[in-house]
């Protein structure tokens, strides 16, 4: 049976929000990881350091509104929930990324060695 569990996210004011996220099967990671939908809002893929706020949001059932609410630091308790329930999809996330660097670093190594077209 799928694990799912809750946190319940407070910002300074007193105002929160329960979130509910789940264990992610393999399709739900490839899906996640591999689609269209991935790449996302710019923004929200670079508030966490290796990983996004939509990587977060397909982990749970809160929406981008609710989350964003939230400053990084008070989203630190689903962020450490999810990666505690949820490693395959992080541990794939940052194979995926280290080859994406590998291949960016290859390319450009490459351009430095193409001879100038003239």
């Amino acid at each position: 049976m799928r694990a799912t569990r809750q946190v319940c996210l407070q910002q300074d004011d007193g105002d929160g929000v329960v979130v509910t996220f789940s264990e992610l099967t393999v399709a739900e990671v490839r899906s996640a990881l591999l689609s269209d939908e991935a790449i996302g809002d710019p923004l929200q893929s670079l508030v966490f350091d290796g990983f996004g706020l939509g990587d977060l949001l397909a982990q749970c059932d809160a929406s981008a509104a609710d989350l964003e609410r939230f400053t990084p630091s008070e989203l630190a308790p689903l962020v450490d929930a999810c990666k505690d329930l949820n490693p395959f999809f992080f541990r794939v996330r940052a194979v995926l990324a280290r080859s994406a660097s590998e291949v960016l670093a290859a390319v450009e190594q490459m351009s430095w060695i193409a001879p100038a077209a003239s």
